[in-house]
């Protein structure tokens, strides 16, 4: 109601106003996401997440925990998961990964889609 009572030269700077303050909004979340953006490892085959999420499309196709012995080495959790998830999906593409303190290791075997 207020902007009938704006001349036309009020109304084009409160116009521009609001375009650059939706520019810059715009362009904050662009690079937000960018920064969200990473390249990850591949072994054996798997693209692997370890605390993060794939952002392209997929489909899960199952989870497999760690079960061998009694480490609790990174390297050897890690490529036991690798070891079942391959074994148990074969056509797997990526995995990913939930490590539990004095808990199951898990991970969730995806296949990206086309």
């Amino acid at each position: 109601m207020f902007l009938y009572f704006l001349t036309p030269n009020k109304m084009r700077e409160v116009f521009i106003i609001c375009v650059i303050g939706l520019l810059i909004g715009l362009s904050a979340t662009l690079l937000n996401k960018e920064n969200a953006i990473a390249e990850v490892n591949q072994q054996q085959g798997f693209y692997l997440f370890v605390d993060s999420k794939p952002k392209a499309d997929y489909d899960f196709l199952g989870t497999v925990k760690f079960s061998f012995g009694f480490s609790t080495q990174y390297q050897s959790v890690r490529d036991g998961l690798i070891k079942k998830a391959r074994k148990k999906f074969p056509d797997g593409d990526g995995i990913i990964f939930y490590f539990n303190n004095g808990g199951i290791d898990k991970a969730d075997v995806i296949k990206f889609g086309k």
